[in-house]
C-alpha cells in the first residue's frame, strides 16, 4: 500500500506546526468523524501522517475547512463545495503557480456564489418589509395599543389579537 503523498508545503514544517485530527476538529468546532468524512469526499486530507499513521494538518488545512464551513452556512451541499474548491488530492499534483491560479479561481467562484445569495437575501428582506407595511396599513387602529386588552369591537382582526 502506498503512503499518502505529502504536500510540498509541509516538507519545511516542523511537527510543532501541525495539528492532530482531534486538535483540528476542536479548532474548527466539528467532530473527528466530520473531518474523516471530508477526507472520504476528498475535500481535505492530512498534510502528513506520523509513523503511527496519525493524521496531521496545517494552517492551510484549517483555512480549507473554514471555507467548507462558510459555504455550508450558505446552504451549499458538500458536492457543490467539492466543485467550488476542487478535490484535495488534485491540488497535490499542482505546481505552486497552478495552486495559486486554482485558489484564485475558487475564491472568485465563492465570491460569485455569495453575491448571488446576497441578492436573494435582499429580495427576501424587501418582500418581508413590504408585507410588514401592508400588515401595518391593514391593522392601523390597533398598532399602538395592546391589542389583547384594548382591541376595539370595530376591529375586524379582534379575534386574532386576542389569541
Amino acid at each position: 500500500m502506498n503512503a499518502p503523498q505529502e504536500h510540498p508545503e509541509t516538507q519545511a514544517e516542523s511537527r510543532d506546526d501541525l495539528l492532530t485530527i482531534g486538535a483540528m476538529a476542536s479548532a474548527c468546532g466539528v467532530t473527528v468523524r466530520t473531518l474523516r468524512y471530508y477526507e472520504e469526499m476528498d475535500l481535505i486530507g492530512p498534510v502528513r501522517r506520523t509513523a503511527g499513521k496519525y493524521r496531521l494538518y496545517n494552517e492551510r488545512s484549517l483555512k480549507r475547512i473554514k471555507a467548507i464551513q462558510a459555504l455550508q452556512d450558505l446552504n451549499y451541499s458538500l458536492e457543490q463545495i467539492l466543485e467550488v474548491l476542487g478535490p484535495y488530492t488534485q491540488a497535490l499534483s499542482y505546481s505552486k503557480e497552478e495552486r495559486i491560479a486554482a485558489t484564485r479561481e475558487s475564491l472568485n467562484l465563492q465570491k460569485q456564489l455569495i453575491d448571488g445569495k446576497l441578492v436573494s437575501l435582499r429580495k427576501t428582506q424587501q418582500e418581508i418589509d413590504d408585507r410588514m407595511k401592508l400588515l401595518d396599513d391593514v391593522c392601523e387602529p390597533c398598532y399602538d395599543k395592546e391589542p389583547a386588552r384594548n382591541c376595539h369591537d370595530c376591529c375586524e382582526y379582534r379575534d386574532i389579537h386576542l389569541n
